[in-house]
């Protein structure tokens, strides 16, 4: 997968503004004004960011245990006669 620069851009103006790094949100601003993104647009990408920081930490960790567990195998099904299926003897 190749991203385009804009995408990196913006991934850096996100991860920048999560991390409250100063010194690379001024970089990756200015390099994105260069690629002739609008300030507008940076101002939706700043409050998009802003919003997702807020977020608490605890909530991030649950939502990333809860994608990443082996779904759980369901039990088989057992044929009788009523189970409606049609596949029972």
């Amino acid at each position: 997968m190749s991203l385009d620069q804009r995408t990196i851009v913006v991934t850096q103006i996100s991860a920048a503004v999560a991390c409250n790094a100063l010194a690379s949100l001024r970089l990756s601003i200015t390099e994105a004004l260069t690629l002739g993104i609008k300030p507008e647009e940076i101002k939706e990408i700043l409050a998009l960011a802003k919003a997702i920081q807020e977020q608490p930490i605890s909530h991030v960790t649950h939502l990333v245990d809860q994608l990443l567990r082996e779904p759980k195998k369901k039990p088989a099904h057992v044929h009788n006669a009523h189970c409606g299926c049609g596949n029972h003897q």
